[in-house]
């Protein structure tokens, strides 16, 4: 979920109009401790999601929100994203990783049920994690 600092001015993702259920890493650890603690989940098989698709760029609004003030995004074309990438992974891993945040699969945008079902409470929005986090963004 990545960290704004002085020497960064903005973010910079690609495909910034491309959203995906986004969870709280918060909502995947209480899911993990209930279903340790309670039988019931015995042999369970969870997709956790966060409670609603969100894109890059509405990510970045949500940090500016709790920052209160403004943050720039910069969509990254893909060409500029795979050089980027190709710093750190091979450069066909990069292609298909690049596949794949471009255009997700429907599964893959699908906001699941199942925080819902184990914690009795939707997940929690990605504004929520950022203004828990907003010191890491100053």
């Amino acid at each position: 979920m990545g960290r704004l600092g002085a020497r960064t001015a903005g973010r910079r993702r690609p495909f910034g109009d491309v959203g995906v259920p986004v969870i709280d890493p918060a909502d995947i650890a209480e899911v993990a401790a209930a279903c340790l603690l309670d039988d019931r989940h015995h042999g369970g098989v969870y997709e956790l999601t966060g409670p609603e698709t969100i894109t890059p760029r509405g990510q970045t609004e949500a940090i500016a929100a709790a920052l209160g003030s403004p943050v720039r995004f910069h969509d990254l074309t893909r060409a500029e994203a795979r050089a980027a990438m190709a710093r750190s992974m091979p450069v066909e891993l990069a292609d298909d990783t690049l596949d794949i945040l471009g255009s997700p699969s429907p599964a893959e945008v699908r906001v699941s049920p199942d925080v819902r079902r184990v914690l009795g409470r939707d997940p929690r929005p990605f504004a929520d994690w950022t203004a828990r986090h907003v010191a890491a963004f100053r």
